[in-house]
């Protein structure tokens, strides 16, 4: 029997459904999504609290994950006597901002810094009670602040702030939509955990080189009332001396402060880190999160409709790929490899250009998101992810 980690597939082939015959229904990518959880949902037991854990997508974007999918997750997870609940957390940033598009339109993004504006966008999205048939609960509190400081000896963190409500569940299942992203390469399994697990700290020191300083050369208390103190959501902030100063560990890099401050450049914010320093901080954070219990997760991937760009984004752009299908399997890192796999063997899908022109499409045997993007790279994950051992990338495809 072989011991590499299996990863089943199911084909997103669909056959057309002809009159009076319900035979191949078996090809409806819903059914085929419960026969790839028959296979891997072997960990649930009755009474389990299973956290499901899903991304509802950013404001103005239509690339992700449709919740039929997650539906079908719950359905099959409330068959075997598990009670799901849909767990999320906040986005990166803090502010929901207004991007003028032309004289006369706008759109507004940014909806998942806090648990009010993240729930319109979910329920926009579909992911209600109603819809899913499981609700949507945030892990890391209303501001995605709420952590559980986990002590590992990753590549570069040797702590990192989990989400803190993760903990409160028995078993997980991580659902992802496969799809590009402008510095992880490509979001999956593995960028499930690191990003969509932690709270904003650790976002936060994933995607920048550092947190806010005080400029001791340019605070002066002279021209202010403390307004940085006063903005701080964690009390990190304190007046010492003549200048204030930031506690580095409470600090989540909200800004807050920063845009209240009103002498220029008395706090400095961090750049964002090179794309090779980011993924194996957000892998580091994937070591923390598995704490919860690597044996206690299990992992599904919807490779359909693959755009270029990640659904926390407002323009993910067109698919890059065909649907590629879906996939389970027990190890975060031979699901995504699959899926990378799958996409580097499948034939590239042309589109239109500025100057509405199609373009030639990538060929077989290309990795198309590194072509398209050459500042990314799926292998740092893969690389970094194996330095963590967080599982392999050699693994069995079965075929559902």
């Amino acid at each position: 029997m072989s011991s590499k980690p299996i990863v089943y597939w199911a084909s997103p082939i669909e056959v057309a459904a002809m009159p009076n015959t319900s035979k191949n229904m078996v090809t409806n990518n819903l059914v085929k999504t419960r026969l790839i959880l028959d296979k891997i949902l072997d960990h649930i037991r009755p009474g389990d609290k299973v956290g499901v854990k899903v991304h509802v997508g950013e404001a103005q974007n239509t690339r992700y994950l449709r919740p039929d999918y997650v539906r079908e997750v719950v359905t099959a997870i409330k068959a075997k006597q598990g009670k799901p609940t849909l767990i999320e957390t906040q986005g990166l940033g803090n502010n929901i901002e207004n991007i003028g598009i032309c004289e006369d339109y706008s759109i507004c993004v940014g909806h998942r810094k806090n648990v009010e504006d993240h729930k319109k966008i979910a329920e926009l999205h579909g992911y209600s009670d109603a819809i899913t048939g499981a609700s949507l609960y945030f892990i890391d509190g209303d501001e995605g602040i709420d952590r559980k400081v986990i002590q590992i000896e990753g590549i570069h963190f040797k702590e990192v702030s989990v989400a803190k409500k993760l903990f409160e569940f028995d078993k997980l299942v991580i659902i992802s939509h496969f799809k590009g992203h402008p510095q992880a390469g490509f979001g999956g399994a593995l960028k499930n955990l690191g990003i969509g697990c932690v709270s904003k700290r650790n976002k936060y020191l994933a995607h920048l080189d550092g947190l806010l300083k005080i400029n001791i050369e340019k605070c002066d208390l002279t021209l202010c009332q403390q307004e940085c103190v006063n903005s701080c959501p964690v009390s990190a902030i304190k007046v010492d001396g003549e200048h204030a100063i930031i506690d580095a560990s409470v600090c989540y890099g909200c800004s807050h402060c920063m845009r209240k401050c009103p002498v220029e450049e008395a706090i400095i914010g961090p750049e964002m880190r090179k794309v090779p320093d980011f993924v194996e901080r957000f892998i580091d954070n994937v070591l923390a999160v598995l704490s919860f219990g690597p044996k206690k997760i299990r992992y599904i991937n919807f490779a359909i409709d693959i755009p270029a760009m990640c659904d926390c984004v407002p323009n993910a752009s067109v698919p890059v790929v065909p649907d590629l299908g879906i996939y389970g399997s027990t190890d975060p890192i031979a699901i995504d490899k699959a899926c990378i796999d799958a996409e580097t063997n499948a034939p590239g899908l042309p589109f239109l250009n500025k100057d509405g022109e199609w373009t030639k499409p990538l060929e077989v045997g290309i990795e198309k998101f590194k072509t398209l993007n050459p500042m990314v790279n799926p292998a740092y994950q893969f690389n970094a992810a194996i330095k963590n051992k967080l599982g392999s990338i050699d693994y069995e495809l079965v075929k559902i």
